[in-house]
């Protein structure tokens, strides 16, 4: 019965690090998907249009922020890294799960010369169902209200 035990204990030990180590390749191949285009392969953006995630404290800052960005989108004026952009980023909620909404954003926060920590799937369906009646992008300035940062 323990080796039993000690075999199950192993396999979820072995799941949850292949998991782990497999998340940055799974963000690195959503943000090929779906954020390159715009952000392009290397996270600085394109100036004027759209903003770069690299150095970025709208990546490396509240990582409620980012999560909440990319379940519901952006509009209007965002200042990043002291240049005004005024665009819109659709809602990727819609399409893509909190793993892989956590696998992004992970991805995200360690590139580009990133270091910020990772963001659990646990972040990404605890603000999901906090934000679950949100139906249009969120603004800079309701982002800064809600969780009191820098807009």
């Amino acid at each position: 019965m323990n080796a039993r035990v000690a075999l199950v204990a192993l396999g979820t030990a072995l799941a949850a690090t292949s998991a782990s180590a497999q998340a940055p390749s799974d963000g690195k191949k959503i943000f090929g998907a779906t954020c390159a285009a715009c952000h392009q392969a290397t996270g600085e953006g394109v100036p004027e249009k759209y903003p770069p995630l690299a150095g970025s404290e709208w990546v490396t800052g509240d990582e409620g922020r980012l999560v909440r960005v990319i379940l519901h989108g952006l509009q209007g004026d965002v200042e990043v890294e002291g240049e005004t952009f005024n665009g819109a980023m659709p809602a990727w909620g819609p399409t893509l799960s909190d793993p892989d909404i956590a696998a992004v954003a992970t991805y995200i926060r360690a590139s580009f010369g990133n270091k910020a920590a990772p963001v659990s799937t646990a972040t990404v369906t605890q603000i999901r169902a906090a934000t679950k009646s949100r139906a249009t992008p969120w603004t800079a300035q309701e982002l800064a209200q809600v969780l009191q940062v820098k807009k």
